[in-house]
């Protein structure tokens, strides 16, 4: 009887450590479906398509600013440009003209290298922030003569100037020497 005892607790001794690591293998896989089958709300950042700048801001002129923005969770709160440069920082706020949000930078106040950025918040905390435009400004820039584009104008102007200077000093000449020979022969 003890022997018919010990056969049958070591089979269901076996039988339940087999059983544990199933049931924990069946649990986990039943938890790990239920959480990929629900639905999460996935927060929607705000989508920047396209920008630019419109003007010469190089130059030391205000330029407009335009984005293209949208929220698929259509929340869009605010799109702002941002512009960072030396003694500057600006953050202004562009309006929504019906296709694009558009606004305005006026000109730089000193020399250097300025960064433009557009930045798209909307009402759930998400945000999107655009690639930089870098733009340098001096106030007073040195302009490189291009040698191509002078000597043509350069070398042809002086060879007309020649051309005139010679034939000038010519008909002097001949007048001259016309001169002499009409004093001579009185």
């Amino acid at each position: 009887m003890s022997e018919l005892i010990k056969a049958t607790t070591s089979k269901t001794v076996i039988a339940m450590g087999r059983l544990r690591p199933m049931t924990f293998f069946v649990i986990t896989i039943t938890f790990i479906l239920i959480l990929s089958s629900a639905p999460f709300s996935e927060a929607v950042n705000p989508t920047i398509w396209a920008w630019g700048i419109e003007g010469e801001p190089e130059l030391g002129q205000g330029f407009d600013v335009w984005a293209n923005v949208t929220d698929a969770d259509f929340d869009l709160a605010n799109v702002t440009v941002e512009v960072v440069g030396p003694n500057m920082s600006i953050n202004n706020l562009l309006t929504f003209n019906g296709t694009f949000y558009v606004g305005s930078v006026p000109s730089f106040p000193n020399d250097g290298e300025f960064s433009v950025r557009i930045k798209a918040f909307d009402l759930a905390g998400g945000s999107r922030t655009s690639a930089r435009i870098y733009i340098d400004f001096e106030s007073n820039p040195v302009i490189p003569v291009d040698p191509l584009l002078t000597m043509p104008i350069v070398v042809s102007s002086s060879l007309g100037l020649m051309v005139v200077v010679v034939g000038l000093a010519c008909i002097y000449d001949r007048k001259k020497s016309l001169g002499e020979g009409v004093i001579a022969q009185e």
